[in-house]
């Protein structure tokens, strides 16, 4: 027996090498299976067709314009819900996104702003716009002093594209806007200062502006109100509306026939709490034969049907407590005036 035992150790560990071997055996032909099998259906993948890559260029292209926001609606600069996000797809997708100009065309510049390359990336999303006419959003949220007044000064540099502009700017700012803006139709200002300035721009520079949104407004004066369809008064208390809504033939030019203003859109934190008569009186006063009004206020504030009451020579009268030019809410009040 005692011989036995260690001629048994010695070939106990032999027979554990040649089962070991065995299993590599059997481990190397099941990865030559796997290696094949592999090969063979990376062969089908690259030989099959997605049918979205067999569309003409011109068809996909369209396709990216409707994957984007409702012009003039801005996408975010960054993000899935950009353009940006349809050059990271394949190689085809990027070279067809970089040459449409329409990917490009509207452009917010606001928080997602706020980096080192926020100019660089306005230039380039400018740049890739061609010669298409713009959507710009400036929004107060958007770089320091001195990145801001570097991002409006290189949106100002592409002035004569500009077709819908929201701004919101220090008083300092609005004088950097001046010279002609043939394709500007609607502009939405803002100053977030007491000491009101305008624009240094006379109506001749202005030839297609329809419709204008003004905050804190206590004059319309350098506006070329004879050819607005829409006007917006946020923050304008009362005894500012009238000088606005006196000037001028209102809409005179945009519809010759007519010495009225076709529409007026009027915010409900200007009047106290008699919302209804306060309107009424105002638009008495001013002597200005409006077609259609919209007043900002909650439903429980305001009712249509006192407000119809009130205004009976008035042809359209609603409440929306979100108008906003580029909402849903106001399509339908635009496209009552074919807008």
């Amino acid at each position: 027996m005692s011989i036995a035992r260690p001629l048994e150790r010695q070939i106990v560990p032999g027979a554990r090498i040649v089962a070991i071997d065995a299993e590599i055996c059997e481990l190397e032909e099941r990865l030559r299976v796997l290696q094949t099998e592999r090969e063979t259906r990376q062969q089908r993948l690259d030989a099959y067709k997605y049918p979205v890559l067999t569309l003409p260029n011109e068809i996909t292209s369209e396709i990216f314009v409707h994957f984007l926001p409702l012009y003039p609606e801005c996408p975010p600069l960054r993000g899935l819900d950009s353009p940006t996000a349809l050059t990271h797809i394949c190689r085809g997708w990027r070279e067809m996104a970089l040459a449409n100009p329409m990917l490009w065309r509207a452009l917010s510049i606001g928080y997602a702003a706020r980096t080192e390359q926020a100019q660089s990336v306005v230039q380039t999303w400018l740049d890739r716009s061609g010669s298409c006419p713009l959507s710009i959003n400036l929004e107060r949220d958007y770089p320091g002093a001195t990145t801001r007044k570097e991002l409006l000064t290189a949106t100002l540099l592409h002035r004569e594209r500009w077709q819908h502009v929201r701004l919101d700017l220090r008083a300092a700012e609005v004088a950097l806007i001046e010279g002609p803006l043939p394709l500007l139709e609607s502009l939405d200002l803002a100053v977030d200062e007491l000491a009101y300035m305008y624009p240094a721009a006379s109506a001749s520079d202005l030839p297609r502006l329809r419709s204008v949104t003004l905050d804190d407004a206590d004059h319309g004066n350098w506006l070329p109100l004879s050819q607005l369809t829409i006007l917006t008064l946020n923050r304008v208390y009362e005894n500012n509306y009238l000088p606005i809504l006196r000037c001028g033939e209102l809409g005179s030019s945009v519809h010759p026939s007519r010495t009225s203003w076709p529409s007026v859109v009027i915010d409900r934190w200007t009047f106290g709490s008699d919302h209804v008569n306060s309107v009424a009186s105002l638009i008495s006063r001013s002597g200005c034969k409006l077609q259609q009004v919209l007043f900002t206020a909650r439903t429980s504030e305001v009712s249509e049907e006192s407000l119809r009451a009130a205004l009976p020579s008035i042809s359209k009268v609603a409440v929306d407590p979100e108008y906003d030019w580029y909402s849903e809410a106001s399509r339908g009040f635009k496209n009552g005036l074919g807008l």
